[in-house]
């Protein structure tokens, strides 16, 4: 059976709306019976059969990978028990990998199909047995050198900073005829793709993360570094004073500008690249380079040019709805083959496999290329733009931005500023634009959209958007400006989660009214792609128009939402903040005018007139976006009456900008600020939604509590702690500030035993597999208190985790990560019907309890150590009592 994915991107030439399977198709070779083909090389022998390398450490031979019936194609496995071959390359019909600890020939001796030798050709190079040491290969120039890529290590818990503890994780490598290894070029993170491309220039393309504010192509000079500072741990100046490059200041080297920054949007994960050397059997694109993208599942397109002898260029989307494209490369007949892996790395089903595309002969109406020219952009198209159309000033929407280069996951694009376009003018072929832009700057990404643009023939701008990486400025002064700016470095951190709520992480819809969703896999159905096809796992939360709203049973206001967003062809949702502001989520990729019903748009309301998205960021059923929205809630009087709207802060939809400071409503004119509104968040199916990553991050200005309101510290230093109790073997001791308890399992009680009403604020984390509480009205015993518990637990087997009353209020989602500060805000107060408990996590309440049994009237407040390799820390300990009646 051959698999077809993005159906409702099949459609006749003869339609109005040309679509990319109109120009060029994808199928899908068939794999073996009951194997993964995760790709991680391939190439061709002379004879047209195909190679392909696995992660799974085999190497298949397939014939006829070029039959017009995919299903022709016959896989024969020629090599196994290898060791994750992401790099293959074809010399002579002789078949070398790339495995993670050497460079290997293979060599079938007795002409039987299979391999019988696997020889070493080097393996001068540091493996530590860290699981993401890959190495990525595996291309070769005229004289017979081989070229691959080191990853990094990633060690828990901070498994975003990069290291490099053995020879040379972070480097590109040179791989000599003799054997010989020699180090090139360093400051990589994940460079996936190596590959020349037409001129003889060695490309590398890494992935984003910590100094890499996105996905970048970078030109492999030697000698240079590109920005990672862990490699450099192997240069002199480091290797000769025995010093490990700093995992957060940035080390005084001078970095190597990427040619080309890839839009977040765009690409997340990039693979491997290839020039099309094809001689136009593959299109109009003659020697440009098509990169493989792996999260969204699609294949960019890029074009590099040299400006004062500074390499950058332009790049666009070029083939969405494949899968896992992690390799690419061309077949002698023209046709691209797209090997496809996502095991532990994440993307578009189908996430293994070989796909195929091919040029069904129709030209595209496309930017052909987008060269810098002094004081604008020269734009040339596939085909001559149509009699008659004429682009102005207002049909041309430009804008530029620049990012932080900082030891951060990754950067969202910054400062980013509309330009002004002076003027457009069309050349005597019709093939060409010349857009003026006076305010173009070195060291920034222009990100191009036009409108208005037609074909000979009533042809469509089939992709209406380039982005154009600046390093230097044509006919200036040869300037090089880096587009990642050195930054001050952001405080220091824990886990990059302080002040987040997971809002579905563990027991997913454990906060959640969930009526009729489903926490599955998701991913396209191949026989409908207007549906979504799941299967056992807990990838996503899915609602389809059977099921209700989702519907939180926290009430939130100010502050920060994110969540990653999935849906079918012509698929719809929205997301509903404080369960009136609607933000509309849908399929609409179609041309016009933008409204309030598209993707991002903002929905009307009685006194909201809606308000269109900036831009269509939606950029195709089956991927995954990512939607951040900064919100600021209505400001109430004491009766509820609004003081001031509510307003949409900025909404962004894979780093781009939708919406920025739009009020939700009319304004009120009254005094004072009032109290935000709180509210559910409610995610709304329509025809299709899928969700995962939900979380919230509260606007609260922390400030420590005044000693005038009643607050009084607790545990601020040794001499205070030697006058509380322990219980159990638990070690007791203040760093800094920080009470920390570890060891057997212990208590630790106040004392002042005959603590009734009160309240206590306080920042506490817990290990990984740690298990702690905060006990309230507690009575020692001699192994355990009795007490009320509020529970601080987020990976430890126990269900009840972090925000828990234990035993009476249970909570089972995981709000707060291992080893991340939050703030813990608890009060206990006897009414008429019992007493009340109200436990809030980073500014939001997420139990309230009323225990009408009064279990416990009076005690001490105590602190648990659980078990032995739990590690428990609080800070900032403040505790109130209300004031006495008269005072």
């Amino acid at each position: 059976m051959i698999a077809v994915l993005g159906l409702a991107l099949c459609i006749t030439q003869n339609t109005a709306t040309p679509v990319e399977s109109d120009y060029y198709t994808v199928d899908y070779l068939t794999p073996p019976a009951d194997e993964l083909i995760e790709v991680g090389g391939m190439d061709f022998l002379s004879d047209g059969r195909l190679v392909v390398s696995t992660r799974r450490g085999q190497v298949w031979i397939v014939e006829n990978p070029g039959a017009e019936d995919p299903t022709a194609a016959n896989w024969s496995l020629f090599a196994e028990g290898l060791w994750e071959g992401l790099g293959l390359a074809v010399v002579d019909d002789k078949i070398h990998v790339l495995q993670r600890q050497e460079l290997s020939l293979l060599t079938d001796l007795d002409g039987d199909g299979i391999c019988d030798e696997v020889a070493t050709l080097a393996d001068d190079w540091g493996v530590s047995g860290n699981y993401h040491e890959f190495a990525f290969g595996l291309p070769r120039d005229d004289a017979g050198n081989f070229y691959f890529s080191l990853n990094v290590s990633f060690f828990s818990p901070k498994w975003w900073h990069g290291k490099s503890p053995v020879p040379y994780r972070g480097w590109v490598m040179r791989i000599k005829p003799d054997g010989t290894v020699e180090p090139v070029a360093s400051g990589l993170r994940s460079p996936c793709g190596i590959g020349f491309d037409a001129h003889g220039r060695l490309l590398v393309t890494d992935n984003q993360g910590d100094w890499f504010p996105s996905c970048p192509i970078v030109v492999i000079e030697e000698g240079k570094f590109y920005g990672h500072p862990a490699s450099l741990a192997w240069t002199e100046r480091y290797a000769d004073g025995k010093v490990e490059p700093s995992d957060t200041i940035p080390p005084d080297v001078a970095r190597a500008p990427a040619a080309i920054w890839l839009p977040y949007g765009w690409s997340r994960s990039t693979g491997n690249l290839v020039p099309d050397l094809t001689g136009g059997k593959f299109g109009p694109f003659d020697e440009q380079l098509f990169v493989a993208e792996l999260t969204n599942g699609q294949l960019l397109r890029a074009d590099l040019e040299d400006v004062h002898g500074v390499t950058q260029g332009a790049c666009w989307l070029f083939r969405q709805q494949i899968g896992s494209a992690a390799r690419v490369a061309f077949a002698p007949d023209g046709t691209l083959f797209v090997g496809m892996t996502n095991r532990g790395w994440g993307g578009l089903a189908p996430g293994h496999g070989v796909a195929r595309v091919r040029w069904t002969g129709r030209t595209p109406m496309e930017m052909e290329r987008v060269a810098l020219e002094p004081g604008g952009f020269r734009v040339r198209f596939t085909l001559p733009l149509e009699d008659g159309v004429h682009v102005a000033t207002k049909d041309v929407r430009l804008e530029h931005y620049d990012y932080d280069w900082w030891w951060e996951y990754g950067s969202p694009e910054r400062d980013t500023r509309p330009l002004d376009v002076a003027g457009v003018t069309v050349s005597a072929d019709r093939r060409e634009l010349r857009v003026l832009v006076p305010g173009l700057e070195a060291g920034r990404v222009v990100r191009g959209t036009f409108s208005n643009v037609v074909g000979a023939g009533g042809e469509p701008l089939l992709h209406d958007t380039f982005a154009y990486t600046i390093n230097v400025l044509a006919g200036g002064s040869g300037e090089v400006v880096p587009v990642a700016k050195l930054v001050p470095p952001p405080p220091a951190r824990a886990t990059g989660w302080e002040g987040w709520l997971r809002l579905t992480f563990g027991d997913a819809t454990d906060i959640w009214n969930a009526n009729g969703w489903e926490l599955c896999e998701a991913e396209l159905d191949p026989a409908d792609s207007t549906r979504f096809a799941t299967r056992a796992g807990n990838g996503a939360l899915v609602g389809t128009g059977d099921a209700g709203d989702f519907t939180s049973r926290l009430a939130l206001g100010d502050g920060s939402y994110h969540l990653e967003f999935m849906l079918p062809a012509s698929g719809s949702g929205a997301i509903v903040l404080q369960g009136q502001y609607v933000v509309n989520l849908a399929d609409t990729r179609r041309g016009g005018e933008l409204s309030s019903s598209d993707c991002g748009g903002l929905a009307p309301s009685d006194t909201f007139a809606g308000a269109a998205p900036q831009r269509n960021a939606f950029h195709g059923p089956g991927l995954w976006h990512a939607l951040d929205l900064d919100f600021r809630a209505a400001r109430v009087d004491a009766s509820g009456a609004v003081l001031e709207p509510a307003r949409v802060l900025r909404l962004r939809i894979d780093d781009q900008l939708v919406h920025e400071n739009v009020a939700l409503g009319a304004e009120t004119a009254a005094e004072g600020d009032g109290v935000a509104a709180l509210g559910s968040l409610v995610l709304r199916p329509g025809s299709g939604l899928a969700v995962r990553e939900l979380r919230f991050r509260p606007t609260t200005k922390r400030e420590r509590p005044n000693e005038q309101d009643g607050w009084q510290r607790l545990l601020a230093d040794e001499d205070e702690l030697a006058s509380w109790t322990r219980t159990g073997n638990a070690e007791w001791r203040i760093e800094n500030n920080i009470l920390i308890g570890e060891g057997p399992v212990g208590h630790l009680f106040s004392p002042r035993g005959d603590y009734g009403d009160f309240e206590l604020r306080a920042r506490v984390k817990v290990n990984e597999g740690g298990n702690s509480g905060l006990y309230f009205r507690a009575t020692p015993k001699e192994t355990w208190p009795a007490g009320y518990e509020a529970q601080v637990n987020s990976s430890h087997p126990d269900p009840q985790k972090t925000g828990s009353l234990y035993g009476l209020a249970p909570v089972k989602v995981h709000l707060v990560p291992s080893d991340t500060w939050f703030d813990y805000h608890v009060s206990v107060c006897d009414e008429s019907g019992g007493a009340r408990l109200r436990i809030a996590v980073n500014g939001v309440l997420v139990t309230e309890h009323l225990d009408a049994d009064r279990r416990y009237t009076s005690g001490h407040f105590a602190i648990q150590q659980h078990h032995e390799g739990s590690v428990i820390e609080v800070r900032d300990v403040y505790l109130r009592e209300p004031t006495p009646a008269g005072n």
